[in-house]
């Protein structure tokens, strides 16, 4: 009788725990979650680099926080606004809505088409990507879900150096006073048609100057011998063809001749 009494127990104690304890533990019944897979929150992206190039597509990670979807989902970004964002979307950059995380992965990329426009050569244009939450996925990783792109194109290099200072460019003997037509001039020289890019910065390093720095002076130079030869004719300078630059007004009102090497500015 007293281990009938025990079984009844241990049954009852059994129905008691299921009918109280949940089908699935509360983890299993959370969204994934995304964010941006990325080790820094911003990207700044010069056109300088890519003198050629009108339009080029910026791919960027994009991770899942759980466990691979068992079929393709899709998911939205948007633009963020704010003070300072003053890229504009359809002229400066282009959002190719939905993405989707493919079946069985736990990661992507996304495609966000940017576009060089004039007001570049002046002017940083800044955007912000934002992840949308979804019926798939969370973005409860707040400090992932947003990041932001620079775009440039005839921006001064921070590393370019003024005259008489420590980096190699801003050097007189070397190219001098940054200008805006001086410095596209020089991305246009050392253009590598092979890898459409061409070198933008020229930092200075702790063992002296770059090791290829007296190589592309010596191409710039060569360039512009080739193709306006009035920039160094003797004894006359502006024989044949000659490239002077309107960023720069001299005493008599008139604008210099670019050189590099021994520049003349």
């Amino acid at each position: 009788m007293k281990k009938l009494i025990i079984a009844i127990a241990a049954l009852a104690g059994i129905g008691l725990y299921t009918a109280c304890s949940p089908k699935k533990p509360a983890l299993f019944e959370q969204k994934n979650g995304i964010y941006f897979g990325t080790t820094t929150d911003s990207l700044t992206y010069s056109f300088a680099k890519y003198p050629k190039r009108m339009v080029d597509t910026l791919r960027i990670p994009v991770k899942v926080l759980g466990d691979p979807p068992s079929t393709g989902k899709s998911f939205l970004v948007e633009a963020a606004t704010g003070d300072g964002l003053t890229a504009k979307e359809g002229v400066h950059y282009k959002l190719l809505n939905p993405y989707t995380i493919p079946a069985g992965q736990v990661a992507t990329t996304i495609p966000v088409v940017i576009y060089r426009t004039p007001d570049m050569d002046t002017t940083v244009f800044p955007f912000k990507l934002q992840l949308q939450a979804s019926d798939d996925f969370e973005t409860h990783m707040v400090t992932k879900s947003a990041y932001l792109v620079k775009l440039g194109y005839l921006q001064k290099p921070s590393n370019w150096g003024t005259i008489g200072g420590i980096d190699w460019a801003g050097y007189t003997t070397n190219f001098g006073t940054w200008t805006r037509t001086k410095y596209k001039l020089i991305l246009d020289a050392l253009y590598d048609p092979v890898n459409d890019t061409t070198v933008t910065e020229f930092p200075y390093q702790r063992t002296g100057f770059p090791p290829a720095a007296s190589l592309y002076l010596q191409i710039v130079r060569n360039y512009i011998r080739v193709n306006y030869p009035g920039n160094y004719s003797t004894p006359t300078l502006g024989i044949g063809v000659t490239l002077r630059d309107p960023d720069v007004k001299l005493s008599d009102g008139s604008n210099p001749v670019i050189q590099v090497g021994s520049s003349n500015y």
